[in-house]
C-alpha cells in the first residue's frame, strides 16, 4: 500500500528533533508526495516572516525534491474530478474540509492510496488507522 505524505509530515522531518515514530515509518514505508503538498509548502513560505524564513523553507523543499525525485504524484484531469464530486458529496457538506486537505483526499481516491497525516482529527469519510502517534489517515470513501 502506497501513502500519500501530508505537509505536516514533511515538516516533521525538517523539525531540529523529529519524532522517531516519523523517522521509522518514513524509512520503511512506500510513500509518495502530491504536488498539491508541494503548493500548500510553497505557500507556506511564501507567507513566512522573514526573508531568512522564506529562503530557509525553500532550500528545505528543494533538497527534499532532489532526494525523493520520481516520488511525486500529479493532479490531473481525473483527479480534478474526483476532487469536484467528493467536494459536493454529502457527507463532505455536512463537515466540510480545508481546500487543501480536499486536493489530497482527491489524489488519494484517485490513486488509491492512503493519506500519511499526523493529524488527530480524522476527515469527513476518514478512518483513522490503527497506528499510535503518527497515523496514516485513510482516504475518503
Amino acid at each position: 500500500m502506497s501513502f500519500l505524505l501530508d505537509s505536516n509530515v514533511v515538516s516533521e522531518l525538517w523539525k531540529p528533533h523529529p519524532s522517531e515514530n516519523v523517522l521509522s515509518w518514513i524509512s520503511s514505508a512506500e510513500w509518495l508526495i502530491p504536488v498539491v503538498v508541494i503548493a500548500e509548502i510553497q505557500e507556506g513560505a511564501e507567507m513566512a516572516p522573514t526573508t531568512a524564513r522564506r529562503t530557509e523553507i525553500n532550500r528545505r523543499l528543494d533538497d527534499f525534491l532532489r532526494e525523493s525525485h520520481g516520488l511525486t504524484v500529479a493532479w490531473d484531469a481525473e483527479t480534478a474530478r474526483t476532487w469536484a464530486l467528493l467536494r459536493h458529496s454529502p457527507e463532505v457538506k455536512r463537515q466540510p474540509q480545508s481546500l487543501w486537505d480536499s486536493l489530497i483526499d482527491a489524489m488519494a481516491v484517485r490513486y488509491g492510496t492512503k493519506i500519511a497525516s499526523e493529524q488527530r482529527k480524522a476527515h469527513p469519510g476518514s478512518r483513522p488507522s490503527q497506528s499510535p502517534r503518527f497515523a496514516p489517515r485513510s482516504s475518503p470513501p
